[in-house]
């Protein structure tokens, strides 16, 4: 590993050292004090410590490029971080672009053997997704060739060491190296997308499966499905233990609640999740990730929709990330005295043993169906994230979950919403009371203008929880992983 130095210090740095020592020693033979007292001839004392600046200097050069030349070429800690996905575009692919898709592969260094992972390439034209099935279903316009724009997606969990050139097999006629960087420990994975003449081997590994009929997408991490009365609502969500098997949802509903009073009172404007509508037009089932393109809109008036927002949520192996679009159809300001939305999500009476905890509250409080004191204590205002977990040893389970926004665009603050009360009713609903209702509330929406504003909304699956493993899943978005692509191959 430390071969590369070596061969420069023994090359470089050893002669000169050498060097160096004999001239000085030679001139201190001569005159045995000249480096410390020379009242008569100052130019010997001089040049001598010259010299020495000079040494120091260039050792300290050599150093630098050594630890270069070691960064190049040799080999770093493994990287740790695996639940991250990983996204490579087709023009960091260098020379791969325009290859023919169903000869690439990816890989991975595997002992002494290079082993495909799962991966997959989702195709894009003028900036959007070629979705490969529903009714916008397409193909791109390059006869399913490699473009600039296509995305290369995979988990990072599936990166491994360094290839020696050697295990390079002989019927790859190109490739690129991906070099994949913690930029928080410096630690690195690695993974080789190749080109063949043929078609290329692909792993059998199938991360994630979307069933269309039910609306359910299933991971080997996850598994969460749709109301069928209330299709942007959540109602199954559960956390896949190591050893595949599941216990109870923990989404009773994802709940959407606008409430409203015109001015004099005129009308009261009472809405939920079920008064949406949400239609699948476009998906992808891939290895690595589900991107499904829905349309979207709700009633306001009587049968008077709001104009349709297509909306794209992607479901990697190891989280999901999907928007919330709020469509205003008019100034609410001009037409409402007062109005509220909130969005957050219930949970069945019988998961119990959880607690809750955000970036304001580290200290958690207990999900039991009875507001405590501790609950009615919580800092409410707008969070950087939340954790619900489990607390025994049967299910440790949890969900890591933030909201991202870009706060110039979204002129709202997002405050906690959070109620505890098994006896609150909240219809509609499948289990009667608000057992943990956790979200949060759109805050200064009464003032909004007509428009569009969007909040991204990611969801980690976690096997357990202890205060400060959040971190990993900040990580994520906050010091995302970068990319280093370096071509392997040469046609």
């Amino acid at each position: 590993m430390m071969r590369p130095m070596f061969d420069l210090v023994k090359s470089h740095l050893l002669p000169l050292v050498f060097g160096l020592t004999r001239k000085i020693a030679l001139e201190a033979w001569d005159r045995p004090f000249s480096l410390f007292i020379d009242p008569l001839d100052a130019g010997d004392r001089l040049r001598a410590i010259r010299y020495w600046k000079f040494f120091l200097r260039l050792v300290a050069v050599i150093f630098v490029v050594s630890a270069a030349s070691f960064a190049s070429g040799g080999n770093f800690k493994p990287l740790k971080r695996s639940i991250d996905p990983v996204t490579v575009l087709g023009k960091q692919a260098l020379s791969l672009c325009g290859s023919k898709i169903a000869n690439l592969g990816l890989f991975a260094v595997d002992g002494d053997y290079l082993r495909p992972i799962p991966f997959q390439i989702d195709e894009k034209r003028n900036g959007q997704y070629v979705f490969t099935d529903g009714e916008i279903a397409s193909t791109d316009t390059d006869a399913g060739r490699l473009d600039n724009d296509d995305e290369i997606a995979f988990i990072s969990g599936d990166a491994g060491s360094r290839l020696d050139p050697e295990q390079l097999p002989e019927s790859v006629r190109a490739g690129v190296e991906i070099e994949v960087i913690d930029p928080v420990d410096g630690s690195r994975g690695y993974v080789y997308l190749l080109a063949f003449y043929e078609q290329a081997t692909r792993s059998e590994v199938d991360y994630v499966v979307y069933d269309v009929a039910r609306n359910e997408i299933e991971t080997t991490d996850y598994h969460i499905g749709y109301d069928a009365e209330a299709p942007i609502s959540i109602d199954n969500l559960r956390v896949k233990k190591p050893d595949g098997s599941e216990g109870a949802s923990v989404a009773d509903r994802q709940k959407v609640r606008i409430e409203g009073d015109t001015f004099w009172n005129l009308m009261h404007l009472s809405r939920n999740e079920g008064d949406f509508r949400c239609k699948v037009l476009g998906y992808i089932d891939g290895p690595v990730r589900v991107i499904r393109h829905t349309k979207n809109w709700q009633v306001i008036f009587w049968e008077i929709p709001t104009p349709s927002v297509c909306l794209t949520s992607i479901y990697w192996k190891t989280g999901m990330t999907f928007p919330i679009t709020v469509e205003i159809p008019f100034s609410i300001k001009r037409l409402f005295r007062t109005v509220s939305m909130r969005i957050y999500v219930d949970s069945p009476p019988q998961v119990t043993g959880r607690r809750y905890y955000n970036s304001n509250n580290l200290q958690g409080v207990d999900i039991d169906g009875r507001m405590s004191r501790a609950e009615r204590a919580m800092d409410p205002r707008p969070f950087s994230w939340q954790v619900v977990a489990g607390t025994t040893d049967e299910h440790p389970e949890g969900w890591f979950s933030r909201q991202l926004y870009d706060p110039e665009k979204v002129p709202v603050q997002l405050p906690l919403y959070y109620l505890d009360n098994e006896n609150e009713p909240d219809a509609p609903e499948h289990f009667p009371g608000c057992y943990g209702c956790l979200g949060f509330e759109f805050e200064g929406i009464g003032e909004l203008e007509s428009g569009s504003f969007a909040v991204e909304v990611q969801m980690y699956p976690m096997p357990s929880y202890s205060p400060g493993e959040e971190a990993e899943y900040l990580q994520i978005t906050d010091n995302p992983l970068k990319i280093r692509a370096k071509k392997l191959v040469h046609e």
